[in-house]
């Protein structure tokens, strides 16, 4: 029933009203909880079907909510994982302005029109070792995705 009340744009509010029903009614039909005969007859008469279309209208909107509420929480990532990936991206933006701050403060001053440059190009190589390994285990390019991903030298019958 949710379906057809969204088609016509109409709040839960303002099919209670149309039907003379309780809102909590039109709350129960779309939860797909058991109803009587006259909510249905009177929903029904507010959408110009019979009560029976309507029946099977409403067991087919909450079978289809019930499948995507199934379905949700594997998709969902859970809370303790989204707040462990943000603090790495913290960890790993805020080791990054470290480095590039003791580059600028400490190595760049030292930089006298090409007499230091390759120990200022060493130390500039060995920060952008670091930062790359920090963000290989911050971004996990090489991660769970990547491991489940089909290999291009997999034959049919390995992927089966």
């Amino acid at each position: 029933m949710k379906s057809l009340r969204l088609e016509k744009h109409w709040s839960q509010e303002h099919l209670a009203q149309l039907s003379g029903l309780n809102i909590r009614t039109i709350q129960r039909v779309e939860k797909g909880e058991s109803v009587g005969v006259e909510t249905l007859t009177s929903l029904a008469s507010v959408f110009e079907i019979t009560p029976q279309e309507l029946a099977h209208v409403i067991q087919n909107d909450t079978s289809v909510s019930t499948r995507k509420e199934e379905t949700a929480p594997e998709v969902a990532p859970k809370k303790g994982e989204m707040k462990a990936n943000v603090r790495s991206l913290k960890y790993f933006y805020g080791f990054f302005a470290f480095l590039i701050a003791v580059f600028l403060i400490f190595m760049l001053p030292n930089y006298n029109d090409g007499e230091n440059l390759a120990p200022l190009l060493t130390i500039f190589l060995c920060f952008c070792v670091l930062i790359a390994v920090l963000a290989i285990f911050v971004f996990q390019p090489f991660g769970q995705q990547w491991k489940s991903k089909d290999s291009p030298n997999q034959t049919s019958t390995e992927r089966d």
